[in-house]
């Protein structure tokens, strides 16, 4: 049995889909191949799970495209999995040569794809977590099981952290960026709540994001009248994992990382505003969320984030105590 998917999409979309890759291998002894971005490719291509992670680089669209089909093509599959449900997505699917192509039903799918002449999973509600509806896709296949299982690899290897970041042994991760701007919490909350952190609970504040958020981790630790560890823009995907799950809780805006704590199973407080938590929140931890009236909007940018300028550093310091247990 061989399983192509096809899930191109952003961290935390292919992390939420991590558990169908890891039923469809542990309950019909597939070989999984997986085509997938370049951001998440070394952890596809690193799990336990995945036998062959083909890239595809949306930034060299002409080239990757084409690089990428020759690379499917090599291989007939049994089914292949379009968990996309995107145009690209769906076309790759179609060019797989397998004796099945599996797509979501009609109403969830986007740009047109359910065009595509695809086998369709019954159709089911929009609203309920991705996770829960990627999970749907091994039901359709007849699997049992759905055991909810990330197998995150990489997370043994903790010598790494003193020996290459010389990371204190209690320290809380401030995961200080998002890639929709609307998402993103103001630097000065971040540098209260750092300072909470330091004082109070005695833990290093480690701040962590991508290169994107290293203006904002400076103000951060500018701001913050305390020592703080700063990492963002400092780490590969595979260290960002050690640290995450060494940690004693992270706290996040609505980002892959975010997921990746869920994964692992670390502590977790995820602050929300536009987005629906019920849909795209951890699948593990706990939610901060303001009451506003036109939340969840779910826009990339905003003028006036009230949903996110709302939520207090005060309030997200006594939710942290709550889950550390220290005061």
């Amino acid at each position: 049995m061989k399983v192509l998917i096809v899930k191109l999409g952003a961290l935390g979309d292919v992390i939420n889909t991590l558990p169908l890759a890891v039923n469809i291998k542990t309950c019909m002894n597939a070989e999984i191949h997986w085509l997938v971005a370049p951001l998440s490719y070394p952890l596809v291509k690193e799990h336990n799970c995945v036998d062959r992670a083909i890239l595809f680089d949306k930034k060299k669209p002409g080239r990757s495209f084409i690089k990428a089909v020759k690379e499917i093509r090599k291989t007939k599959y049994d089914i292949a999995l379009d968990v996309q449900r995107l145009l690209k997505s769906g076309l790759f699917t179609m060019l797989a040569r397998s004796e099945r192509k599996l797509g979501f039903d009609k109403k969830r799918c986007r740009e047109m794809s359910h065009l595509f002449n695809f086998e369709r999973i019954t159709p089911a509600g929009h609203l309920t977590h991705m996770l829960t509806q990627y999970m749907e896709f091994a039901e359709h296949l007849g699997i049992e099981s759905e055991k909810i299982a990330w197998n995150i690899p990489w997370t043994k290897q903790t010598h790494k952290l003193k020996h290459e970041f010389r990371i204190a042994s209690d320290y809380i991760v401030l995961n200080t960026g998002a890639t929709k701007s609307a998402n993103r919490w103001q630097g000065r909350n971040f540098a209260r709540l750092a300072e909470m952190i330091d004082k109070t609970l005695k833990f290093t504040p480690v701040l962590t994001g991508g290169p994107e958020d290293m203006h904002t981790a400076d103000t951060i630790e500018a701001e913050a009248r305390c020592k703080i560890q700063n990492l963002c823009g400092k780490t590969t995907l595979q260290e960002l994992s050690l640290i995450i799950d060494n940690a004693e809780c992270v706290i996040s805006c609505d980002t892959g990382p975010m997921h990746l704590a869920s994964a692992l199973g670390t502590k977790l407080i995820a602050l929300f505003g536009p987005s629906d938590p019920f849909r795209t929140g951890p699948f593990r931890g706990s939610i901060i969320r303001e009451k506003i009236e036109c939340s969840p909007c779910n826009k990339k940018r905003c003028a006036s984030p009230l949903c996110m300028e709302k939520i207090q550093p005060e309030y997200v310091f006594k939710k942290l105590v709550e889950k550390v247990g220290k005061e």
